[in-house]
């Protein structure tokens, strides 16, 4: 009953009581088929409520995976992608492949948030690391012969799951090179498993359009443990053939200063027909060197490429690599 009543104290042992019903409206409401609205943003309010209660999920088995791990292992652009600030790495690879002489690459990547532009505008300083197709032999000469780029990215304000950019710039190899590129990518939760799809849209004064397509979907196995999946496609119009690939992958983080990487792939082209040109199976050990930046990164591996019919062909690659903007 003290929902229907209020009490007023006059005397220190005196009370009277009151009927606080309120009396009926003097207006007659309108029924309308209004409610269907309410019901709708109910519906969206579960579903986010879902997506997060799903994320929360996922993002809290990875909490005791170290991101440097997975990001080195994956793809650069995931670290880029879910790190704010300024951040690079500087690397140096050393590859040989059965019968073939050793191949030495160093590079250097760099994204530089500009100042005042609340981390929508970057500096990017690049090495691209598959333009070169001549091979360097010699350790001392691994600065040459490399192809360089600069650019400035534009964030635009990021949606829900997607994040949008645009890069303008110029590749220094010879004679200049301009390009500009239009980058979106989208983050997805379903159950336990956790998916990126990013899309690429390129032109350069040189190949003109291009296209890349890149997805993945990654799971925990256990909390040191990962599933993923991935699939590329490069697409120039000039060649007009693509270029595909596609993986699966274990990782393994053995400690919180190491972690193993079991990956096999597959490679091929549309050209003239659909077909394989190369199969993969690796085995990858990453280990912090030095404090929280520093890597060592040793790769054995199996091939079996369509340019030696198919025949086995082992290689052996070593990274060595600084991670810039790393937090401890």
């Amino acid at each position: 009953m003290l929902g229907w009543c209020s009490c007023v104290l006059s005397a220190p042992n005196e009370a009277q009581f009151f009927d606080a019903e309120s009396s009926a409206p003097d207006h007659h409401y309108v029924v309308t088929d209004q409610h269907d609205e309410v019901e709708d943003y109910t519906s969206i309010a579960f579903l986010d409520w879902t997506q997060n209660v799903a994320s929360d999920y996922v993002e809290s088995l990875n909490d005791g995976v170290d991101s440097f791990f997975m990001g080195a292992f994956f793809d650069d652009e995931v670290l880029e992608d879910e790190s704010s600030g300024s951040n690079g790495r500087v690397y140096f690879i050393s590859r040989r492949e059965n019968r073939l002489e050793p191949n030495y690459q160093a590079g250097l990547n760099l994204r530089l948030v500009l100042p005042n532009t609340r981390d929508r505008f970057k500096l990017l300083v690049e090495t691209d690391e598959n333009e070169d197709e001549v091979n360097e032999t010699n350790v001392l000469g691994t600065t040459e012969n490399v192809t360089y780029s600069t650019a400035i990215r534009v964030d635009f304000k990021e949606r829900r799951h997607w994040k949008t950019s645009f890069d303008n710039g110029v590749r220094w190899a010879g004679e200049p090179v301009f390009f500009s590129r239009v980058r979106a990518r989208r983050i997805d939760y379903f159950q336990t498993w956790r998916t990126r799809v990013l899309q690429t849209i390129s032109w350069r004064t040189d190949e003109e359009w291009g296209a890349r397509f890149s997805a993945s979907a990654i799971r925990p196995l256990d909390l040191t443990r990962h599933f993923r999946m991935g699939f590329n496609a490069d697409y120039l119009l000039n060649n007009d053939f693509a270029e595909l690939d596609s993986s699966f992958s274990i990782f393994d983080e053995l400690s919180p200063r190491s972690a193993m990487l079991y990956q096999i792939g597959f490679f091929g082209d549309t050209e003239d027909v659909s077909k394989l040109t190369d199969t993969v199976l690796s085995v990858s050990y990453r280990r912090k060197i030095y404090k929280h930046y520093m890597f060592a990164e040793l790769v054995p591996e199996l091939a079996w490429p369509i340019k030696n019919d198919y025949e086995m062909t082992p290689a052996i690659t070593l990274l060595i690599e600084m991670i810039l903007g790393a937090d401890e």
